[in-house]
C-alpha cells in the first residue's frame, strides 16, 4: 500500500523543523496511515466541540448554529482508519468540571446520554481546555492540586478536575493508555496547557500530544484556518487532518516506547505477561 504524507508550514518553519528542546518532531511528516494506532481496538474520546466533530453554521441573518456531527469527529475518523471501535464521551461547550458531571456522575449529555463510567476502553484521548478558561476556574498546578490517593480531594482547579478525569478512568481501566492533548496555537496563551503536560509527570500510562508545540497555527487568518476551519471550528477536512495528526503522533509515541505498549492486548482482561527475573 502506498504511504501518503502531508506537510504544512508553521510560520516560516516547516513542521519537520526540530524544536530547540527535542531531537524529533512527532508530526514532522503527517501520515494518512494509522501506524501503531491499530494496536488499540477500543477507544474513548473525551472532549468538547472539537472532539465532537462540531460544525459551525451561519445563516443569512448572521445567526450562528453549532452542530455536533460525531461521525465527522477526528475520533471516529481514527476508528474508521484503524477498523476499530470508539465512543465519543464529548459534547460542544464541555469543560473538565462539566465532563465529570455529564459523563461520569450522571449521563445527562447530548450524545445519547452515554456513560463513560460503564464503558471502559483500552485507550483514551482527552482534548479539553478550550472552554475552561471562560469559566473563571483557575488553571492550577497538577503537582499540588491532584490528590493521587483520593480524587474527591482534588483542588477545584482545571488541574484538579482534569486529573480527576484521569483518576476516574483508571478506576475502571487501570492499565488504559491515555493521551492528553494541548490546545493548539490560536492566539491564546499557553497557560491552561501547562497542567495538561504535567499529567504525564504524575500518572503512569499518560502521554502528551502537544499540539501547541508541534501543530500548525490555528489562529484566524492562518493558512491552516483558511483551509480547515469554518468560523471557530474545524470543517470536515480539518477533522480528517486532525485525525491524521493524532494517528501520526500516537504511532511515534508507541514506536519510541515499545516496552510500554507490549501488553496492550491484555488491557481489561486481568491477564499479564510477567517476565521471569533475568
Amino acid at each position: 500500500m502506498k504511504k501518503f504524507i502531508i506537510s504544512l508550514l508553521v510560520g516560516s518553519l516547516a513542521l519537520g523543523a526540530s524544536a530547540a528542546d527535542t531531537d524529533e518532531n512527532p508530526i514532522a511528516t503527517v501520515s494518512q496511515l494509522p501506524g501503531y494506532c491499530t494496536i488499540f481496538h477500543q477507544w474513548g474520546f473525551i472532549g468538547d466541540s472539537l472532539c465532537s466533530g462540531e460544525h459551525e453554521s451561519l445563516d443569512e441573518q448572521g445567526h450562528k448554529g453549532y452542530h455536533d456531527y460525531y461521525d465527522y469527529s477526528w475520533g471516529q475518523r481514527i476508528c474508521r482508519a484503524c477498523g476499530t471501535e470508539g465512543q465519543n464521551f464529548s459534547q460542544g461547550g464541555e469543560t473538565a468540571k462539566g465532563w465529570i458531571q455529564h459523563f461520569w456522575d450522571t449521563t445527562n449529555n447530548r450524545n445519547a446520554n452515554v456513560s463513560a463510567k460503564h464503558n471502559p476502553k483500552q485507550a483514551y484521548i482527552i482534548a479539553l481546555g478550550v472552554n475552561d478558561r471562560n469559566t473563571g476556574i483557575a488553571p492550577g498546578d497538577t503537582r499540588s492540586d491532584v490528590n493521587i490517593d483520593d480524587f474527591t480531594k482534588n483542588a477545584p482547579t482545571f488541574a484538579g478536575y482534569y486529573g480527576g478525569i484521569i483518576q476516574r478512568i483508571k478506576s475502571i481501566q487501570p492499565e488504559a493508555k491515555i493521551f492528553v492533548v494541548t490546545r493548539p496555537r490560536d492566539g491564546v496563551d499557553d497557560t491552561y496547557n501547562v497542567p495538561i503536560r504535567q499529567m504525564a509527570e504524575i500518572f503512569s500510562n499518560v502521554y502528551v500530544i502537544d499540539l501547541y508545540k508541534y501543530a500548525p497555527d490555528y489562529s484566524k487568518g492562518s493558512d491552516f484556518a483558511r483551509k480547515f476551519m469554518l468560523g471557530g471550528h474545524l470543517n470536515a477536512a480539518g477533522y480528517q487532518y486532525t485525525a491524521w495528526m493524532f494517528m501520526t503522533y500516537i504511532d511515534w509515541i508507541v514506536r519510541n516506547n515499545m516496552d510500554d505498549f507490549a501488553q496492550v492486548g491484555f488491557i481489561g482482561t486481568g491477564l499479564r505477561y510477567n517476565a521471569p527475573n533475568q
